[in-house]
């Protein structure tokens, strides 16, 4: 590791030296985007973005996942039927596809930064507010409102982070991103397990609202967001954004300040003092029915063949790894309370030593009337008290070795991805992904479900991410962005459907669910086999700017 690392460095540092001397060789001329990022160079200014990245990528982690570690917790104090839970874990979702394009547009028109601002500070406060929700429906709204407003802050992040990186270190910054987002995915159910299992109990407005531990968890997870959004006033706008509005002055400015923090130079020393025009407003017109049509004019061809076709079955594929992913993973531990409420109810009735098997300890564990309840008897009539499943520490541990796996699977996905192909990968994580599901209904061991389980989530999930790769293989540059959001709004609309489904088939049977995302997992597969080759260098049509 040590001389892998000195081969870094050494590497870069050469690099940096090259670059210098295409500097001072390049026309003096005005410099376009790219020359003027890479001369700004690579050093301070990046690693203090990426340690502002991290809280960031917890807060779009925490968003989405938060409530399903406080399901089990949670369905006494409001009353929680599995339809609820699965709405619950449905409305981050449903609600990022009702303004992914509303916030696109936004951080187009108003700039990242802004976005990333107010964006992270409402999603904060509407994090904190859930806290106090005291029915299920008002949870129920704000997590459809939170998921509404984290979706802009995170497409302007996207946009920012290669909007500030030249083209050879953005690759590097997304790695880094993947990275922190397996390690919120890791420190959600650290958390969980610190806070949840606690036995607090404090009332506020004469008892109108009690608060629990799972109502501090929620409280928690606001945290990652407000320092999102404190960590972001340190920086600029992007200077690609400004140029784009025909901001040249400002840009400047910028790419100074950033060459003055990766160097330590004055301002006043950065070699390039003036930048090319990339204002492309102008061609468009000034009446908003010609920006409209030239918009319009741009995306077409994404909708006639051959294009079309290759962007329904790519959303497919999204679509189906989706159903299976978020769908299983967010109901984990659900699951697992009430697997190890089985066990302590069970515990001493069975004599035979044999072990049940999943679907059969789900099924007896199966909240009766959409509540899990006992009946206690007394003198003249029977009173019902809402039990909630069992929460002790095998249920955190497991939801720690899931999003351990995933990050195994990422790594190991990363190196094979180049030797085995982007079609061949993908086609063998669904494929691994159905037979996992499959075999759950079977598993009459603990640590055989949990195995099956983390397979299945890190198979599912690296089979979905690498679509990404397939757009960038069979679409042109223009068309790409619009293509990456159609799929992953199709891709939610799958973790929608998923998770509303999976209650509702679950009340049927235990194998109704399993059947559903297995299936989604196998026509992910068989709908690989349909996405055309990757082109030659000599058959990819030349792109018109």
């Amino acid at each position: 590791m040590v001389f892998k690392r000195i081969a870094q460095i050494f590497s870069l540092f050469c690099y940096k030296r090259l670059r210098r001397e295409d500097v001072k060789s390049a026309d003096p001329g005005p410099a376009d985007f790219e020359r003027a990022i890479c001369t700004s160079g690579y050093g301070k200014f990046n690693y203090l973005l990426l340690l502002a990245v991290l809280p960031a990528s917890c807060a779009s982690i925490f968003s989405s996942s938060s409530t399903a570690y406080v399901l089990p917790s949670a369905e006494c104090d409001l009353g929680l039927t599995m339809f609820d839970k699965g709405l619950l874990n449905s409305m981050s979702f449903a609600g990022m596809i009702s303004t992914s394009f509303l916030w696109g547009f936004m951080a187009d028109t108003f700039g990242r930064r802004r976005i990333m601002f107010y964006g992270y500070m409402l999603t904060g406060f509407i994090n904190l507010a859930t806290c106090f929700s005291h029915t299920s429906w008002l949870l129920i709204l704000f997590k459809f409102f939170e998921g509404s407003i984290i979706s802009g802050p995170y497409a302007a992040l996207m946009s920012y982070l290669a909007e500030v990186h030249d083209e050879n270190h953005r690759s590097r910054t997304y790695m880094w991103l993947g990275v922190f987002f397996s390690l919120g995915n890791i420190s959600l159910p650290c958390i969980a397990w610190l806070i949840i299992p606690q036995k607090w109990n404090w009332s506020l407005v004469h008892g109108f609202v009690e608060i629990h531990s799972w109502r501090v968890f929620l409280a928690i997870c606001s945290l990652p967001a407000f320092l999102a959004c404190i960590t972001i006033v340190a920086f600029p706008e992007s200077p690609r954004f400004l140029l784009l509005k025909g901001r040249r002055e400002e840009a400047l400015e910028i790419f100074k300040k950033i060459y003055s923090i990766n160097t330590g130079k004055p301002r006043d020393t950065y070699p390039i003092k003036d930048l090319e025009d990339e204002y492309s407003v102008k061609s468009s017109g000034d009446k908003w029915k010609e920006k409209v049509q030239c918009s319009w004019d741009q995306i077409k061809p994404l909708f006639l063949p051959p294009n079309v076709f290759k962007l329904i079955i790519i959303s497919l594929i999204q679509l189906g790894a989706t159903i299976g992913s978020n769908s299983l993973r967010l109901w984990m531990p659900q699951l697992f309370s009430l697997i190890e409420s089985y066990k302590v109810s069970h515990v001493k009735k069975d004599h035979l030593g044999l072990q049940p098997s999943f679907c059969y300890m789900l099924n007896h564990q199966k909240p009766n009337n959409d509540n899990v309840t006992v009946i206690i008897n007394a003198t003249a009539e029977a009173a019902v008290a809402c039990v909630p499943a069992e929460l002790n520490s095998r249920v955190f541990i497991n939801s720690i070795v899931i999003a351990l796996t995933g990050v195994i699977g990422y790594t190991l996905a990363g190196t094979l991805i180049t030797v085995v192909g982007k079609r061949k990968l993908m086609a063998i994580c669904f494929l691994v992904a159905a037979s996992c599901c499959a075999s759950l209904y079977w598993a009459d061991d603990t640590n055989g479900i949990l195995g099956l389980s983390s397979v299945f989530v890190a198979m599912s999930s690296i089979g979905g991410a690498a679509v990404v790769n397939v757009i960038v293989d069979n679409f042109p540059t223009c068309l790409r962005t619009m293509a990456v959001s159609i799929a992953m709004t199709i891709g939610r609309c799958g973790a929608v459907i998923g998770n509303l489904l999976f209650p509702v088939l679950f009340n049927l049977s235990c194998l109704g669910p399993f059947v559903m995302i297995g299936a989604a997992c196998l026509f992910a597969a068989v709908l690989v086999l349909l996405l055309p080759r990757k082109p030659s260098l000599k058959e990819k049509p030349k792109e018109i700017a």
